[in-house]
């Protein structure tokens, strides 16, 4: 069924309290996507982790059942997006363990060199230039850094069909590995699967 404007603008960026309920929604119907994409991470416990929107928060509290001696860190658009995930990580954030910070993936705040892995699951939409935040995303990782983009690209038909492209922008899997590359990443490699009726792609590269 075709999202109308309204609910597409809310899952770029959740605001107010329709923000909130579509924060919850999304933490069930993303939930197996995120971990697919931890799968591919093949975090350590020492790893330093970045979410790239980690929206409802989920996806870092799984990761931080495996990073417990690394640092995790996240950042997202969404004042509504970035309260869900401080309730949901309280235990983490008053340990140390977890930052979260309210910002867009093309300024991040972190220096060069910061994280041994990153991943973003269904924000690429969103990215008016994506060159620039993969950019940016290969700046603050370290060499042999590894990325992980998890999305659902155009070999879905039911994608473009169902979500307006004047919100979404939606990528082929070759375009996404094609952007990864000219980002300065290597060994770019795609793995896709059927999640429900839906087609996901994760595609995975190394910083060199």
């Amino acid at each position: 069924m075709r999202r109308s404007n309204l609910l597409a603008r809310q899952g770029r960026r959740p605001s107010g309290l329709l923000g909130h309920i579509i924060g919850r929604i999304m933490a069930r119907e993303t939930h197996a996507a995120n971990l697919v994409a931890l799968e591919r991470l093949d975090l350590a416990p020492t790893d330093d982790v970045l979410e790239v929107g980690f929206g409802h928060g989920r996806t870092l509290t799984a990761a931080a059942q495996v990073v417990t001696a690394g640092r995790l860190a996240g950042i997202d658009p969404s004042e509504v997006m970035l309260q869900i995930a401080r309730q949901r990580n309280a235990a983490s954030l008053r340990g140390g363990r977890l930052e979260l910070n309210l910002g867009v993936s093309e300024h991040l705040p972190w220096p060069a060199a910061s994280f041994d892995k990153a991943f973003a699951v269904h924000t690429i939409y969103f990215w008016p230039q994506p060159a620039r935040d993969l950019a940016e995303i290969h700046r603050v990782l370290r060499p042999g850094g590894r990325l992980v983009l998890g999305y659902r690209p155009s070999e879905d038909p039911g994608f473009a069909r169902d979500f307006p492209a004047e919100i979404y922008s939606i990528h082929s899997v070759a375009e996404i590995e094609r952007l990864v590359a000219e980002a300065g990443f290597s060994g770019v490699e795609t793995c896709s699967k059927a999640l429900g009726h839906s087609l996901m792609a994760w595609t995975l590269a190394q910083k060199s």
